[in-house]
């Protein structure tokens, strides 16, 4: 059997980054860090009752929770318009120019949607979480994130298309948020 710090070690060294990344876009790059620091505490004490195989679920729903608590005390602010926002300011403006209008619109069409519908496409198919494992990060049944996951691509094409609607509502690969992974682990 494995020493609780090897234990821990290995857990921090497979999903850090991942952690990591997920707090950037939640919280932007100042704060991420302070996010994970607390996220991995939270998973040293309870360290004891994570199940073999569910800890990266667990450790994204913490982050989560993290999140949500620093941002009802008022000290998060939107990350991901801020990612989007760079990629925009970093784009070279040869040939670029249909890419940034894209990247722009996407921008424009998630701050449309609500939290959740932003959160159910975004944390499936920028951090490659399963469906399983969004549904535990986000404390609901699989069955509710299909739900959601569906519900917010609707809302999602809709306002894409209501954005521009001379041109069609198709987005070229990469630019609409879907799911990695479709099936469950």
């Amino acid at each position: 059997m494995q020493s609780p710090e090897g234990r821990m070690t290995d857990l921090f060294g497979q999903h850090a980054d991942d952690v990591h990344a997920y707090a950037r876009w939640r919280v932007g790059d100042d704060e991420a860090g302070d996010v994970v620091g607390e996220v991995f505490l939270a998973a040293w004490r309870s360290l004891a009752s994570l199940r073999p195989g569910e800890e990266r679920a667990w450790l994204f729903g913490t982050a989560r929770r993290v999140v949500l608590s620093r941002r009802r005390q008022g000290a998060a602010r939107s990350a991901l318009t801020h990612r989007l926002t760079a990629l925009h300011d970093r784009a070279p403006a040869d040939g670029m120019a249909e890419q940034v209008a894209l990247t722009d619109r996407v921008r424009q069409v998630l701050d449309l949607l609500s939290d959740a519908d932003r959160e159910a496409l975004v944390i499936a198919s920028w951090f490659d979480l399963s469906p399983v494992e969004a549904a535990k990060a986000l404390g609901v049944s699989r069955p509710t994130y299909a739900v959601r996951l569906h519900r917010a691509r609707k809302r999602f094409r809709a306002a894409f298309h209501r954005m521009s609607p001379d041109r069609p509502a198709e987005l070229p690969d990469g630019a609409y948020p879907t799911p990695a992974r479709e099936g469950a682990r």
